[in-house]
């Protein structure tokens, strides 16, 4: 639902995580086809299904996570420590493929979230082919940025070892709205990568919604850490499963936070780069009419002055009947008898 805040440059929003949670949990029980997507992308992690394959052991741990493009098993799950040293990952070459194949199934999934919050329905194929080039830039970014940060922490000092982990979730709550704002408010990576910026420094509901998010991944995952990597693979099979309509209702859950938070943003003006607003349709939030409005509006103004003219030609006709029965008798068709 659009924030009722009249303030046009600070997006504000009452709803609690748990209730937007609630809302984004029933849309995903009534659209669980797209589930599929989270699951496969669990699936399509070899490096951390090979982690949870070669440990051994006991283990527990706690995920730290925040919003991100697609949820899947592996935001509930903390992976044990690889070992120390430089690594190459015996996978790197599937990236030219697996790059492209996660920007389809993002910008399908989001895209088919909003479209359905929207409308009731939605088009996966057709939010692939209308979002999948930004989208695709996006995630491009975001691995390369993993990969150096990765490559970096493995070959410097110890120290930069703790600071990385602490610098990859900063950027993860600076910019964890990029992907949707991509296909909510049809940005450019660039508009996109602006505007969560601005709204992660003026925290707020931003930071509201990222601390709630992070505290069901942290208490989820003390149970799902646990259960994949102590299962190994079978755990993993069966979390990616058991793990999809959560991971779903929390993409229903972002796409619609983000939506308010651009209805929000632009309550006294413009809220969509490059167009209408928030993905709502031009007009919607500023007290301005849509296009559509107008026209009917402008229909009814027709009708009006044709009812008038008739109710005119009506009177006179009764005048001047009237006036073969009574003469002398003045009428005005403006001002009745």
């Amino acid at each position: 639902m659009p924030s009722t805040d009249d303030a046009p440059d600070a997006p504000t929003d009452s709803r609690s995580f748990g209730t937007r949670l609630q809302v984004g949990w029933e849309r995903a029980t009534r659209n669980l086809p797209l589930a599929f997507v989270p699951l496969l992308s669990s699936l399509l992690a070899p490096d951390n299904l090979r982690r949870v394959r070669s440990y051994e052991g006991n283990y527990f741990g706690l995920a730290l996570q925040l919003p991100s493009s697609l949820p899947d098993l592996w935001t509930f799950v903390s992976l044990p420590n690889g070992e120390p040293g430089i690594h190459v990952s015996p996978t790197l070459w599937l990236l030219p493929v697996l790059v492209p194949l996660q920007a389809a199934l993002v910008a399908g999934l989001l895209g088919s979230a909003h479209e359905f919050t929207r409308t009731g329905g939605y088009d996966f194929a057709a939010n692939v082919r209308r979002y999948f080039v930004p989208v695709l830039v996006f995630v491009a970014l975001v691995r390369a940025v993993a990969l150096g940060t990765g490559a970096l922490a493995t070959a410097a000092l110890p120290v930069v070892f703790l600071v990385v982990p602490l610098l990859l979730l900063v950027l993860s709550y600076v910019f964890y709205a990029t992907p949707y704002l991509l296909v909510v408010e049809d940005a450019s990576v660039g508009e996109a990568l602006a505007t969560s910026y601005d709204w992660a420094t003026e925290g707020g509901p931003y930071l509201a919604y990222a601390a709630g998010y992070l505290l069901v991944v942290f208490a989820v995952s003390a149970v799902g850490s646990a259960f994949v990597v102590n299962l190994g693979v079978l755990g993993a099979a069966v979390g990616a499963v058991v793990s999809a309509p959560l991971a779903l209702a929390l993409t229903f859950t972002t796409v619609e936070f983000v939506a308010d938070m651009g209805v929000g943003r632009g309550a006294g003006g413009d809220t969509r780069p490059g167009s209408g607003g928030g993905g709502r349709g031009a007009g919607d939030g500023d007290g301005s009419e849509p296009d559509a409005d107008r026209s009917f509006y402008r229909d009814l103004e027709g009708e009006s002055d044709r009812d008038d003219r008739w109710s005119v030609e009506y009177r006179d006709e009764r005048a001047a009947d009237r006036d073969r029965d009574e003469p002398g008798t003045d009428w005005n068709p403006r001002e009745g008898w």
